[in-house]
């Protein structure tokens, strides 16, 4: 089969490799969409140390070709979202329901080959249904860029109808994020991000206020201002300097949720004020199948409107040149030849 594969840093390309076979408990999909998230970027980069030879891609939805012994529930046809890792099963977090923490995962794209190919194989506890009003685009980014905002902001971040949400950095998280306060009961949001774009893209999906931190000598004082209290703050960036803004903007009592992924290490406000205020910082990791599965019917009722989250569709032989472009809010998909127009 086809599949984009990694080589040294900077380098993707598409060659042949074989086809997975699918172990017992496993099924194979044919992929049908497979998201681009900023994390395949830095993949291809180098950035995280994944070695040549992997197939990146973790936002995958697909069609059921075949099943193995000890599958069930499961049948060829079915139309499936991948959960972006597969876990062990059998560690605290696993057990508990909150696999998105699994002590020994398999990152797609990552640790296991991942959605940038024609076919994958993954185990049932890594399928979530697919409705069949979800177009597979958005079933394949839901898993992630729709999915970790909402486990951000209902599970790890607690929002209460209401409140005011700071979201800073309005890419593919972040205006997910801002859609999704506002449906869970956000009574005002505000968004933050340098780039004139995902401001705009920010207000489409329903900001109240948008802010470039590039804008003032003081962003910390001015963003405070502007949002006027925020009781949850979500970082979508994963840099010092925006979690400290993070904290910064943060009313007495409130929550920062820190979704981005680097490797700096912010600093906290002086304890006395930290401890004072009663501030809390939470770490928040992907999202869970059945968190994976809310959203979808979320999207699948209509409740939630994502249909401008794909900014088009790309073949998978064209797909190699995606990497070396700027990066927008919205994402782009990569399909098979036959899904192209």
């Amino acid at each position: 089969m086809k599949a984009l594969v990694l080589g040294e840093p900077g380098e993707i390309s598409l060659i042949e490799v074989p086809e997975p076979v699918p172990a017992d408990g496993e099924v194979l999909i044919a992929v049908d969409a497979a998201g681009v998230c900023g994390t395949d970027r830095h993949i291809v980069a180098g950035d995280l140390g994944v070695p040549p030879g992997t197939v990146p891609g973790h936002e995958i939805a697909g069609t059921i070709l075949e099943t193995t012994h000890g599958v069930e529930g499961w049948n060829p046809g079915d139309r499936v979202a991948a959960f972006g890792q597969v876990t062990c099963g059998t560690c605290a977090a696993c057990t508990s329901g909150r696999s998105n923490r699994c002590r020994r995962p398999q990152i797609l794209g990552m640790a296991r080959q991942g959605g940038f190919a024609e076919r994958i194989a993954l185990p049932t506890t890594s399928l979530v249904a697919l409705p069949d009003e979800v177009p597979d685009g958005i079933g394949a980014i839901a898993s992630d860029a729709i999915a970790t905002p909402f486990h951000a902001l209902t599970t790890v971040g607690r929002l209460q109808p209401g409140e005011t949400v700071v979201v800073i950095g309005a890419g593919g998280l972040g205006v997910h994020a801002v859609q999704l306060a506002r449906l869970c009961g956000a009574a005002r949001v505000v968004a933050v991000d340098p780039s004139e774009a995902a401001r705009d893209a920010a207000t489409a999906a329903g900001a109240d206020e948008t802010f470039d931190p590039g804008s003032t000598d003081e962003p910390a004082r001015d963003l405070r201002r502007l949002a006027r209290g925020a009781t949850l703050v979500l970082e979508c960036v994963g840099s010092s300097e925006t979690v400290e803004l993070g904290l910064a903007s943060l009313a007495p009592g409130g929550r920062l949720v820190v979704v981005g992924v680097g490797h700096t290490q912010p600093r906290l406000p002086p304890l006395g004020m930290f401890i004072g205020a009663e501030l809390s910082v939470h770490g928040s990791f992907g999202s869970t199948p059945s968190e994976i599965a809310t959203v979808l019917r979320l999207i699948s009722s209509g409740r939630l409107d994502v249909s401008r989250s794909v900014s088009r569709e790309v073949a998978l032989a064209d797909a190699a040149a995606i990497f070396s472009e700027p990066f927008g809010p919205a994402r782009t998909v990569v399909v098979p030849e036959e899904h192209t127009a």
